[in-house]
C-alpha cells in the first residue's frame, strides 16, 4: 500500500524497472507534482521520463503519536515466523481510517514488510488484516 498527502501517485516506467513516486501536491495549473529522485525540487509529472499514469494511493490526513504500550502482533504468514513490534505512531487516511505505524525492515525475499532481525529498521505504515492490534497493559 502506498501513500501520499494527495492521495495519487505517479506510474513511471524505465525499461524493465517500473515504481510509482507519490503525487506531493497539485501545482497552479492543476498538474500533479513530484519529487525526482535525485533532486529535492518539485516537479510537474509529466516533465518526469516515463510517466505513464496517476494511480491511486491512501490519502495521509494525519499522524499521531502512540501511546507507549501498544503493539501489533502478526501470526505464522507461511514461511513467515510469527512477530510482535510496538507501534510508534498512527497514520489516518482520508477514509478516516488508522493504521498503525511501526519499524520494519525491506523484504528481501519477497515476503511482507517485517522487523528487521539485526535492528535496522524503516518507520511505516503496516497493513494486514491477519495481524492483531494488542492495546497497552492497564
Amino acid at each position: 500500500m502506498k501513500w501520499s498527502p494527495t492521495g495519487w501517485g505517479a506510474k513511471i516506467v524505465e525499461g524493465e524497472r517500473e515504481y510509482s513516486l507519490p503525487v506531493e501536491k497539485w501545482g497552479p495549473k492543476d498538474e500533479a507534482m513530484v519529487a525526482m529522485v535525485d533532486s529535492p525540487k518539485l516537479v510537474p509529472v509529466t516533465k518526469v521520463p516515463g510517466f505513464k499514469e496517476l494511480v491511486p494511493y491512501h490519502r495521509v490526513v494525519s499522524v499521531l503519536p502512540a501511546t507507549p504500550g501498544w503493539r501489533v502482533q502478526a501470526d505464522q504468514f507461511g514461511p513467515f515466523a510469527p512477530y510482535t513490534a510496538p507501534i510508534a505512531a498512527w497514520v489516518m487516511d482520508g477514509e478516516g481510517k488508522f493504521w498503525p505505524v511501526i519499524g520494519v525492515s525491506e523484504p528481501e525475499d519477497g515476503g511482507p514488510h517485517r522487523p528487521s532481525p539485526d535492528g535496522e529498521y524503516t518507520v511505516r505504515p503496516h497493513l494486514s488484516s491477519g495481524n492483531k492490534i494488542i492495546a497497552p497493559d492497564a
